[in-house]
């Protein structure tokens, strides 16, 4: 059985590291890996990581908010930084 699509995602900004609790596998996961290609998931931290450079924030919180949208998946932000 494959993992049941989130509802709601919750993206942490660390600032250049940002993370997302999502699942390992699953078909929400093979979408998001084609268009974020440079996500890592961390099996010790259970989530998945992105690293972005400072300048590029805001264009990637769209990028990331489009793609959940379009997916039917809420994203509650958390600042970190």
């Amino acid at each position: 059985m494959s993992p049941v699509t989130p509802k709601t995602v919750i993206l942490t900004k660390r600032c250049e590291l940002h993370t997302m609790d999502l699942p390992r596998e699953g078909a929400l996961i093979d979408a998001f890996r084609q268009v974020f290609p440079t996500a890592l998931y961390n099996d010790e931290a259970a989530e998945w990581h992105m690293v972005w450079k400072r300048g590029t924030y805001a264009e990637s919180n769209a990028r990331l908010e489009s793609f959940f949208s379009d997916h039917g998946v809420e994203v509650v932000h958390v600042n970190k930084c």
